[in-house]
């Protein structure tokens, strides 16, 4: 059955090629085989995430880059199950950008408004940008630094530059098709975009179709096949503790070592490390009770030896019971009936008009 095919050769977004619009092909192509045609500067990352999406889920998407494509248009294309590129076509990627139109008269609580919002669309872009930037990861395989230095440069790929670094599977080469790079109409719409400059005019390169593993033997295709491998997913297990933060059963790293987490990863660290300042000063107070605990217990230890020879809690108590019974009691001094015969004054106490008040007469009745 032939190919359904669908040309994105505009706006990506909801004045132009919408994920509804996307949608609604998919649609009535039902499982068939799709082909879309990308020769777009981009658009809404929004629709772009969506329509990625879309392709995904189909699963037999094709899509085939021709002219400048930059982007939302690289977006979509990363959903497809394969990719393919004229070799006279290029591809930019580069981080999420916003619209910025703060002007007029200020004062200094109006200026700090505005930079609060800045800041906030900042952290916002930031997000976007990893978002995008993981997804560029997983399809070439390059580390996310990598990948994000690229995005800052906004340079301009050609075919084959973007097959040598992953971004698209294949390039293919249209005969008598004009170089774009001498087409000064193409030059005045990029002008016009503000995107970057186009690269010089390369010589022309060998008529033959140009793969990644074109002209490699299977040794050749299974070392390349390796090297993907070492280079982005090489699985560092050996830091238990930090993976059990993590939640997660290994690192990915390159081969130089080196591991990047995500803003979510990072926080998920902050938090343990929080949670240990709180155990910290959680054991700090214990070891001051029980500081206090001891020296209590010594001065009970300095009544009696049987108190300070009774080992645990219980026998102590025990033994301080003991003790307090077996002390024999002291008369309190002072006469408290006629029968008591200490009327000593030798306390200074006039006892012999105390002992005379009516409520200190026995009653001999």
């Amino acid at each position: 059955m032939s190919k359904l095919v669908l040309d994105i050769d505009g706006f990506i977004g909801g004045w132009g090629y919408s994920k509804r619009f996307v949608r609604n092909f998919l649609t009535d192509a039902g499982k068939n085989p799709v082909t879309i045609r990308i020769s777009s500067l981009g658009g809404a990352v929004d629709h772009a995430l969506d329509i990625h999406n879309q392709f995904a889920e189909h699963g037999d998407v094709t899509a085939v880059f021709s002219g400048f494509n930059a982007s939302s248009a690289t977006l979509i294309a990363l959903g497809a199950k394969n990719s393919r590129i004229a070799d006279n076509s290029f591809y930019l990627i580069h981080k999420a950008l916003i619209w910025v139109d703060e002007w007029g008269n200020m004062n200094m609580d109006d200026i700090d408004q505005v930079i609060a919002k800045l800041e906030k669309e900042k952290k916002e872009l930031e997000t976007i940008t990893l978002t995008m930037a993981k997804m560029y990861v997983n399809k070439t395989g390059k580390t996310l630094t990598e990948i994000l230095d690229l995005m800052k440069q906004e340079t301009w790929l050609t075919g084959e530059e973007a097959v040598e670094m992953g971004f698209v599977d294949e390039i293919f080469q249209l005969k008598g098709q004009p170089d774009p790079i001498k087409n000064e109409k193409i030059t005045a719409i990029l002008n016009y975009s503000d995107l970057p400059k186009l690269p010089e005019a390369k010589k022309p390169q060998d008529p033959t179709p140009v793969t990644p593993d074109s002209g490699k033997g299977l040794f050749d295709k299974v070392k390349l096949f390796t090297q993907k491998i070492i280079n982005n997913q090489l699985k560092m297990k050996e830091f238990t503790a930090l993976l059990a933060v993590l939640m997660i059963d290994s690192l990915d790293s390159n081969d130089e070592k080196e591991v990047f987490l995500n803003q979510e990863q990072l926080g998920l660290i902050n938090t343990a490390l929080e949670g240990l300042k709180q155990v910290e000063l959680a054991e700090k107070t214990a070891t001051c009770n029980l500081a206090t605990a001891t020296a209590d217990l010594a001065k009970f230890d300095a009544i009696d030896k049987t108190i300070a020879d009774a080992e645990g809690t219980d026998a102590k108590v025990k033994a301080i019971q003991d003790y307090m019974t077996k002390k024999p009691s002291v008369q309190a001094q002072g006469v408290h009936s006629a029968q008591d015969n200490n009327q000593s004054s030798e306390d200074g106490v006039d006892w012999d008009t105390l002992n005379s008040l009516p409520h200190m007469q026995e009653d001999n009745e």
